[in-house]
């Protein structure tokens, strides 16, 4: 049983999402061959409970944007209906994205970006928050671990979600959820460890390998990564806005135009205590 791909596009009650991916026979022999049939699929075939649930997680996070977008437009920092769509992202993301993976992809990869675009519209930027998702998750349960085309691969996913966050015209039209941010900061740093590690691992790479690595000095650079982590701090203002708030004054009259955002104070926070070690 699963949601017409009509109704996922317009209205969509998450209450009732949760037991459509339930797909249970009530036979558990039944049930655990279902399970690992999708284990071991390549997904060229994308089963319906997915499809279901990447585009209302797609929905989610582009209702917040244009709700984003109107409140950039009105001048207005945030209002109740973003805080709303925050809790909804929320509930996707530390729910029902890990149930799904606990069932599916428990040490597979999720279905690459390529393949579900065109469920999602080709959103550039769900795209990228998506790949962040399922790069950390070959990253910490796929047997084996990342090759060395997905540690650069994940690597550009970073660049494009920062370039987006920093290069835009004024403050990004996104919002998300605290933990999502802690876990995007935290994730990037680890990744840049792992691969440090991993590049200085030689004995049992081939000659081609090392070649590749010494040919791309810049990926996962320690001075990249350092650039990015202080363009967020600077960026939000957030050392200001800590001085003023710690001697009894108003944070927002330094916070500037991007600090006044929770998106940039919330990773400028983050961002700034690594930096400080």
């Amino acid at each position: 049983m699963s949601f017409p791909a009509e109704e996922v596009e317009t209205e969509y009650d998450p209450y009732t999402y949760t037991q459509d991916y339930d797909l249970h026979t009530g036979d558990p022999k039944a049930d655990l061959a279902y399970e690992r049939q999708y284990e071991q699929q390549t997904y060229h075939v994308i089963p319906e409970v997915i499809k279901n649930f990447l585009q209302y997680f797609h929905k989610t996070t582009s209702d917040l944007i244009d709700q984003k977008v109107y409140e950039l437009q009105a001048k207005r920092v945030s209002s109740e209906s973003i805080e709303q769509k925050i809790y909804e992202i929320q509930d996707v993301y530390e729910n029902s994205w890990n149930k799904l993976t606990e069932r599916f992809f428990k040490t597979s990869p999720w279905p690459e970006a390529e393949a579900i675009a065109s469920l999602v519209g080709n959103d550039a930027v769900f795209l990228i928050l998506y790949k962040e998702l399922y790069y950390r998750h070959i990253y910490a349960k796929v047997s084996g671990g990342p090759t060395l085309d997905q540690r650069f691969e994940s690597y550009y996913n970073y660049c494009n979600l920062f370039n987006y966050i920093l290069n835009a015209d004024g403050p990004a039209p996104l919002e998300l959820p605290n933990q999502w941010l802690w876990d995007i900061i935290d994730e990037f740093i680890y990744q840049f460890q792992s691969f440090s590690q991993y590049r200085c691992k030689t004995a049992k790479k081939s000659e081609e390998e090392i070649e590749f690595l010494r040919n791309n000095p810049k990926i996962w650079n320690v001075h990249s990564v350092l650039n990015v982590l202080h363009s967020l701090v600077d960026k939000s203002n957030i050392n200001k806005q800590l001085e003023v708030y710690t001697s009894g004054g108003d944070p927002e009259s330094v916070s500037g135009e991007y600090g006044r955002h929770s998106l940039y104070k919330m990773l400028g926070s983050l961002c700034a205590s690594p930096l400080c070690y």
